[in-house]
């Protein structure tokens, strides 16, 4: 059984991570410009845009899948709310998402995306004149915040939400459920979510990933996950979560991969060969590190995330 984690517990771990970064605050740190710290960088932290984030490097894995079957489950990842209808999109609004250089996600009712891409401004503009959308400044309204559509151009594609609110620009789009959504990733202003305490150490703590998800809920495990990957076809998968007590933790995680049941069948299963480190330069944080299989799909992490079994691994 997973143990619940509260928000005094969740507190208490900001204190931990907050205690980490300030150890290190002599040390120099760069701006993060490129791979999931990048992309956070660019994203204002706020407890909407914090609940979930989705990055990939898109273009990078639909190379790797189009050599190497065994990446195929990690397309999508960075636009993954329309990645079912991303050839459409094109006709509808202009740009494929599945062309993008890299994109994020963030948010969970309340959301916004970025895709780094090459984009034809003036035909994405046509496209969302036709779609009846309006053009305040730099940014498109096509419908209310967090209004459903249930039919029109989009609707018939299978995309009811999602483009309330668009900025184009060369290099770049941005697409969100509403305003305030949208301005997350565009306005980052102040704190982003590269220095947000939870966020920020658990993508610091998943390293160069190609694909990756991050969650700071309201209630439950702070989690992320992600894949980290080379250009050879070679593919490590990473688990990290903060604890007060990371020694301990590491030796419940221990416990559970050698002879624990997860959900369907033994976590030396699930995750054959994962190992458990806690970070030298992180504190309160513990990560698994799972080798790729042979034969088998890649992004198994990511799997046992959406089937909601991850934190029992943690209990």
């Amino acid at each position: 059984m997973s143990r619940p984690v509260g928000r005094r517990w969740g507190v208490a771990l900001v204190a931990v991570l907050l205690a980490g970064c300030a150890a290190e605050a002599d040390v120099p740190q760069a701006p993060p410009a490129t791979g999931l710290l990048g992309a956070l960088a660019g994203v204002r932290a706020t407890d909407g845009s914090a609940t979930q984030v989705e990055y990939g490097e898109v273009a990078a894995l639909r190379a790797l899948a189009e050599r190497d079957g065994r990446f195929l489950g990690l397309v999508g990842y960075g636009y993954s709310r329309v990645a079912a209808q991303h050839r459409v999109l094109a006709d509808v609004v202009g740009f494929d998402p599945g062309l993008a250089t890299t994109a994020v996600q963030v948010g969970r009712d309340s959301w916004a995306a970025v895709l780094r891409m090459d984009v034809d401004v003036a035909a994405v503009d046509a496209k969302l004149t036709a779609l009846g959308g309006r053009r305040d400044g730099g940014t498109w309204t096509t419908a209310g915040d967090d209004e459903i559509s249930p039919d029109g151009p989009l609707a018939r594609q299978g995309v009811v939400t999602g483009f309330q609110r668009v900025r184009v620009q060369a290099g770049s789009v941005a697409h969100a459920t509403g305003a305030e959504a949208l301005r997350w990733v565009t306005e980052p202003g102040g704190r982003t979510l590269a220095d947000d305490p939870m966020v920020g150490e658990l993508a610091r703590c998943l390293g160069e990933v190609s694909a990756a998800l991050v969650s700071r809920p309201k209630t439950g495990l702070p989690m992320a996950a992600g894949v980290r990957t080379t250009a050879a076809g070679e593919a490590t998968e990473v688990v990290c979560v903060p604890d007060e007590n990371p020694k301990a933790l590491a030796g419940r995680v221990r416990d559970n991969l050698e002879t624990g049941q997860g959900a369907r069948e033994p976590w030396s299963a699930v995750l054959p060969g994962a190992r458990v480190e806690q970070p030298a330069d992180q504190t309160g944080v513990v990560r698994v590190l799972v080798p790729a299989v042979p034969g088998a799909q890649v992004g198994r992490v990511f799997t046992v995330w959406h089937s909601g079994d991850l934190p029992a691994l943690f209990g």
